[in-house]
């Protein structure tokens, strides 16, 4: 694209042509014409007298006596035109001759009208001083003029001033007004008919606008170089530019043959308001068709043209699924898929442009060599000839005009495809963090960009009022903004704001740097940071373009030993259009269960999946798992080749993903939910550990307690059958079964059952059930 361009050579034709018009000097003695005849011209004279003596011997004379006077006089006319043609055409030294016009001598109208028709129309005719050099119109030996060259001129209207009523009295100078005027001036106002007859050919429309709205002069490179210099010196005598003037452009289209390309030259002076004339020179180049167009020649438009059209099938092809699936909506809204029309749309239209300005240059190439050339034939008609190379230049400018829209359009374009670029880049892991990153703080940098402009346009606009009237770079409100920000990158000129205003200078450039570059600056640089941080800690640990490549790599060769499988199967459709993967992805995620939101994430990029997993697992304080989603289980090589793959494809699958899964547990995410789910993790542990602590000791006291009642109850059977005991032996008279104490035989027991009987027997009345007191 570079070199198809040709930017370079454009760029080289345009300084040759630059340092050309700006080299030219302008003297009569170039262009052969005088202004004034010698006989009107001061000649430098020199007169000798003496007081005593007599006269001297001549005016030359050295003889101590004699006194010389040096003075400018007029010579008799046969004397003058002899003394300056012994010259060879020069007038002698020191003589009222003008001195030599250069381009940066410029000052008014007049020395414009001086420097065209003594310098420059005698270097594009090839003419010093009346001797041919080279062939007319030949510029720098390989740019050819083609017809001629155009004067243009711009009038405006003269009328009152924006001034106070007695403020324009006093001043009594009109001034120009905003729109420009169309009126015939000049020799045209003229009541004598007969002016216009004398015009030359050329000067025929200088004085009235006609249709074209500008008044033209126009120079025939085809006629000798007398008949242009007749037309320059009738418009200088005339007062073609007058105050009213306020702009004139030399125009002069040009082929250069080895170059293959047309070239505009543009010469433009205007006058502004100042009173001063500023020039520019500027050349537009342009490729002209060549002669003999091979198929090498189209070969990158065609290669092109192709990647376009497979663009647009593959585009068409999801329109058509998207309609299948109702999803036409969805697919539209999003912001890549537009891209990827607009893509298509500019491409086609940079082409249908690139063939229409081939073609309009081929209808100005052919128009150009149906141009007489000299000598021109009497009965030619001059005029509609002229009218032809001046349409010629107009034509030319039009295509520069589509040319240069043409190449905004490559731009633009080259800006389309930088996007697509960037659509294809999220595929790669980090480069998607990166553009997740600037997408997330887009809206924070908006708003501090809101804020940033406010702030930079009132030191902008400070900095105009304080400075522009008398620094040049701050003079406009383009140029304060351009220095501005020359001094927001460092490239700071201190000392010309200090000497025009010390004080006001040091508050302005202290406030600036402060505010805008400490400040502002790194406000942005804060912003982009703390979006890039939270992206990196939600994303984690990413694979580089290394790694990928390697990755893509042994999917490569995987995806040729699967084709080359296909094709020892038979299986011949496969082989050259089938996809290992095809309908994998949308077989996970109906098994996961995935929410539309989350498909949505898988399509936008290749970190879609992992922030909104990331986002499940951070809305739970506990880790989510295959129970409540399915999307956390464990997929196995079976599930694999139950979905859409077959076995092979499986399991190379679940290698690579046994290797991304070792890489994410090695990466220990230390972020404070994941510190807090670790800690809930351990309570959990405890919390089981303590359940069954106290599970074990439950256990143990339910077999001690049931141990303890079963000894109770041995305990209290054993007491039940004492006491029965006891009741058997007291009814059978036996109140112990102890030995009898030393001397307390039957004597005491006789004695109660005595007493018993006495009493009515055990439970009788008047008798107590209750044990008598044993006395010691």
């Amino acid at each position: 694209a570079v070199v198809r361009s040709s930017v370079t050579r454009q760029y080289e034709v345009q300084e040759a042509l630059v340092n050309y018009v700006e080299s030219i000097i302008s003297h009569p003695g170039v262009s052969g014409v005088r202004l004034r005849t010698p006989g009107e011209t001061g000649m430098p004279c020199r007169c000798g007298c003496r007081h005593i003596g007599g006269l001297p011997a001549s005016p030359c004379s050295d003889d101590g006596q004699t006194e010389a006077f040096q003075f400018l006089g007029q010579l008799q006319t046969a004397t003058a035109e002899r003394l300056v043609a012994a010259t060879g055409g020069f007038y002698p030294e020191g003589s009222q001759d003008m001195e030599a016009m250069t381009w940066n001598r410029i000052r008014s109208g007049y020395d414009v009208m001086v420097w065209l028709e003594h310098g420059f129309l005698p270097n594009v005719w090839g003419t010093v001083a009346g001797r041919v050099i080279r062939r007319a119109g030949l510029v720098l030996n390989r740019n050819l003029v083609v017809g001629g060259v155009r004067a243009r001129q711009r009038r405006a209207n003269l009328g009152s001033c924006n001034l106070l009523e007695a403020l324009e009295d006093w001043y009594t100078i009109q001034c120009r007004q905003p729109e420009l005027s169309t009126a015939d001036f000049g020799p045209l106002t003229s009541v004598n008919l007969s002016v216009v007859d004398e015009m030359p050919l050329g000067a025929k429309h200088a004085y009235s606008a006609g249709k074209s709205g500008f008044f033209d002069a126009l120079f025939d490179v085809e006629r000798p170089l007398r008949d242009a210099l007749e037309t320059a010196t009738y418009l200088r005598r005339n007062h073609w530019l007058t105050s009213a003037t306020t702009s004139l452009e030399l125009e002069a289209l040009m082929l250069n043959g080895e170059g293959a390309s047309f070239a505009i030259l543009s010469i433009t002076f205007e006058w502004l308001y100042d009173g001063g004339v500023t020039r520019r020179v500027r050349s537009h180049v342009f490729r002209a068709v060549p002669g003999e167009q091979l198929v090498m020649d189209y070969l990158p438009e065609i290669i092109w043209l192709g990647l376009i059209l497979i663009l647009l099938q593959q585009e068409l092809w999801e329109v058509v699924k998207a309609t299948m699936r109702r999803e036409l909506r969805t697919y539209f809204s999003s912001f890549w898929n537009l891209v990827d029309w607009i893509s298509i749309a500019v491409g086609v239209a940079i082409t249908v442009s690139s063939l229409w300005i081939q073609e309009i240059t081929s209808t100005l190439a052919r128009s150009i060599s149906q141009l007489p050339r000299a000598p021109l034939a009497a009965n030619l008609d001059g005029m509609a000839y002229q009218q032809s190379w001046s349409q010629h230049i107009d034509d030319a400018h039009f295509i520069v005009t589509m040319r240069g829209w043409f190449q905004l359009a490559l731009f633009w374009y080259s800006s389309i495809i930088t996007a697509r670029m960037l659509k294809a880049s999220l595929g790669q892991a980090k480069l998607a963090m990166i553009q997740i990153t600037l997408a997330d703080g887009f809206w924070d940098v908006m708003h501090l960009m809101l804020i940033f402009l406010v702030v930079f346009n009132n030191f902008a606009v400070g900095g105009k009022i304080l400075f522009g009237p008398e620094l040049e770079d701050w003079s406009t409100y383009p140029q304060c903004c351009a220095s501005a920000v020359l001094l927001m990158m460092g490239a700071a000129k201190f000392d010309q704001l200090y000497e025009v205003a010390p004080i006001s200078a040091t508050i302005w450039y202290w406030l600036f740097i402060l505010i805008m570059m400490f400040l502002m600056l790194n406000l942005l640089t804060v912003i982009i940071v703390e979006h890039f941080c939270q992206t990196r800690n939600t994303c984690g640990e990413t694979a580089g373009l290394v790694k990928d490549l390697k990755l893509s790599w042994k999917d490569f060769c995987f995806r040729m030993e699967w084709r080359r499988d296909q094709f020892r199967e038979g299986e011949y459709k496969a082989f050259f259009m089938g996809n290992p993967y095809e309908g994998l992805v949308e077989g996970l995620l109906q098994n996961a269960k995935a929410s539309e939101e989350m498909e949505r994430a898988a399509a936008k990029n290749c970190l879609g999946l992992k922030l909104n997993r990331k986002k499940i697992e951070d809305l739970s304080v506990e880790a989510p798992s295959a129970d409540k989603n399915p999307g956390f289980g464990i997929v196995k090589n079976l599930e694999l080749r139950k979905i859409a793959c077959d076995a092979a494809t499986a399991q190379f699958l679940l290698d690579g993903c046994e290797d991304f899964v070792a890489s994410e547990k090695s990466t220990a995410h230390l972020g404070v939910l994941n510190q807090v789910r670790s800690f809930v993790q351990l309570l959990q542990q405890s919390k089981e550990e303590l359940n069954s602590h106290c599970g074990q000791m439950e256990d143990g006291i339910v077999e001690d307690q049931e141990e303890l009642e079963r000894i109770l109850t041995r305990l209290e059977d054993s007491v039940q059958m004492a006491f029965d005991g006891f009741q058997e032996l007291a009814a059978s008279g036996i109140d112990t079964l102890a030995p009898p104490a030393l001397g307390q035989g039957g004597e005491m027991k006789a004695a109660l059952q005595d007493l018993r009987s006495t009493a009515g027997g055990p439970g009788g009345p008047g008798v107590s059930d209750q044990p008598l007191p044993i006395q010691p």
